[in-house]
């Protein structure tokens, strides 16, 4: 399959995000903004994340503000509304990171403790 066949995608969820954010703007919808923003910001990080091919330092910082900057987004967008489907959101994915984090830190723990029995 051409590379570029898959990378549509995050073209599509990159407008999807800004499309979002419009329609709460124009509908002065907070938490429709709030949801494109991240899913804006998330998308341009994992972007990078996957496709951009470089070890530039550059390209590494600006992929961990995009995330940081979802995130924050969110947290914001939680507590000026007090929205329960933001709050969902939020929960979500910081259980995510710390899974990613405990799974990362013991996985290599448990592997290590089964090569050496076997």
């Amino acid at each position: 399959m051409v590379e570029w066949r898959k990378r549509w995608v995050w073209a599509v969820w990159g407008t999807l995000g800004f499309l979002a954010f419009l329609s709460g703007f124009l509908s002065e919808n907070v938490v429709t903004m709030v949801v494109g923003l991240v899913m804006a910001f998330a998308n341009a990080s994992a972007f990078l994340a996957s496709y951009v091919k470089s070890e530039n330092k550059v390209k590494r910082a600006f992929e961990v503000v995009s995330a940081i900057v979802a995130m924050a987004i969110l947290i914001y967008g939680y507590v000026i509304t007090g929205s329960f489907i933001l709050e969902v959101m939020m929960l979500f994915i910081i259980a995510m990171v710390l899974f990613a984090f405990v799974v990362s830190y013991f996985l290599p723990r448990i592997r290590g403790k089964s090569k050496s029995y076997g």
